[in-house]
């Protein structure tokens, strides 16, 4: 009889687990995953990157190229007692010049990469949702999970009710996932500026080169979510136990879309050097 007492707990916890999971997470997610242009528009950059105002995250950005510009001119100033080789002068003004401009315009430029990303996540979904008939959602997804028959009633030890617990507390994890990328996103957005000053000098370059893989991997991810999402909405057979497989395995890549993604990108190098006909 305590057994008996004990399952029907572990059941009705398990029952409650996944409404709740049902009712707000699955919603939520839908609302973070997909970052866009208007995030510049929403609390809480919008109280920071206002208009007709000084911005003080730029003010530290141009307070770095002047400090490089002083750096500069004090090793030429080295260079004719140490005679050691420093940067042409007109390269480094040229180079100064430029990253001014793109420091100055640091906000315009990331609003414009954050639109290409969209517009990329837009068409992925498109492309998804002409295969599936439906949106390709974490809504869709729950929609498809409440189909599957006598799902809720199952029991908490039965494989199916194992299966809703993988779900429920899966679920719950890809959130705080997502949240820290949503966090992620906003953080190295304000920064934009000085990372990008810190390209101006080879002593910092690699900062900025972190930041922008960085970026681009956290952003990429809303694109790799849609892929994934749709494995399980296009199959129709629900009941089916591969179907169940499938749905954990999902949600399993959902959970380490951080890792899934760095394994994609981990590729990527600025240290490939291109064959110039002018070295030759």
């Amino acid at each position: 009889m305590q057994i008996d007492d004990i399952l029907n707990t572990l059941n009705t916890v398990s029952e409650k687990l996944f409404k709740s999971v049902e009712g707000e997470v699955y919603k939520t997610l839908d609302d973070i995953v997909m970052i866009g242009k208007d995030i510049l528009e929403k609390e809480p950059l919008k109280n920071i990157f206002f208009e007709n105002k000084v911005n003080g995250i730029i003010i530290i950005a141009n307070s770095l190229l002047l400090f490089y510009f002083i750096y500069y001119i004090f090793n030429i100033l080295l260079s004719l007692y140490n005679g050691n080789k420093v940067e042409n002068v007109y390269t480094f003004v040229i180079k100064m010049l430029v990253v001014t401009i793109i420091v100055n315009n640091s906000y315009y430029i990331i609003e414009q990469f954050l639109n290409l990303i969209e517009l990329l996540s837009l068409s992925i979904n498109e492309y998804c949702k002409s295969l599936i008939g439906q949106e390709v959602s974490f809504s869709s997804l729950k929609e498809a999970i409440l189909s599957i028959k006598d799902f809720m009633k199952n029991d908490f030890l039965s494989l199916d009710g194992l299966i809703k617990g993988v779900i429920s507390f899966g679920s719950i994890s890809i959130l705080i996932n997502f949240s820290i990328r949503y966090v992620t996103v906003i953080f190295l957005v304000i920064v934009s500026p000085i990372m990008l000053a810190l390209c101006s000098s080879n002593l910092t370059k690699g900062m900025t080169l972190a930041w922008g893989k960085l970026l681009f991997t956290n952003l990429i991810t809303q694109v790799i979510v849609k892929l994934v999402l749709v494995i399980p909405l296009v199959y129709k057979d629900v009941n089916s136990i591969m179907y169940k497989i499938i749905l954990v395995g999902s949600i399993y890549i959902l959970y380490k879309i951080n890792s899934f993604v760095r394994d994609f990108t981990v590729q990527i190098s600025t240290n490939y050097v291109s064959d110039n006909i002018f070295r030759r």
